[in-house]
């Protein structure tokens, strides 16, 4: 179970490994320069899930005053169902929050049923739909709102 795992900000010199879990993970993968450009600074952090030393999944939360945006959450394939995605969630809610943002945001394919079940679980609602958004294959994206109430964090 992921108990065990560390959620801390990741390290530039984890790109590899971080590559390596987007590959693995999407058919059309951020590139190694979007990954750079996070690294540079800026709005956008980088999250990495670390267990036994060895990273196990990795997320992307840009943040700018008083709203938040998931761009991206990915497990390492022989660690999903094993929580770490739930974990690199709160982690990202928890400092949205602590940074004042009021709501986050987020969009994810319309058949990533495991995706969609989590962030309703964590309290986020379907506020939308971008009409064949995705490619490899066309699909469109669930548009999700979770409004941030300290009081209300969901229940993962």
């Amino acid at each position: 179970m992921s108990a065990d795992c560390l959620i801390r900000p990741a390290r530039e010199d984890e790109l590899e490994e971080i590559l390596a879990i987007e590959n693995a993970s999407f058919t059309c993968p951020w590139s190694r320069q979007s990954f750079l450009d996070a690294f540079a600074g800026g709005p956008v952090t980088i999250y990495a899930a670390e267990r036994d030393g060895v990273l196990v999944g990795f997320s992307c939360l840009l943040t700018i005053g008083e709203e938040a945006e998931i761009l991206n959450i990915a497990a390492a394939p022989d660690h999903r169902h094993e929580g770490v995605g739930g974990l690199l969630l709160i982690r990202m809610l928890d400092d949205a929050e602590e940074s004042g943002a009021q709501n986050v945001y987020l969009e994810v394919r319309a058949s990533n049923t495991p995706a969609r079940s989590l962030y309703k679980k964590a309290g986020f609602s379907e506020i939308g739909i971008r009409r064949h958004y995705y490619t490899k294959p066309r699909e469109d994206a669930i548009l999700m709102k979770k409004a941030l109430f300290p009081e209300d964090k969901g229940h993962l």
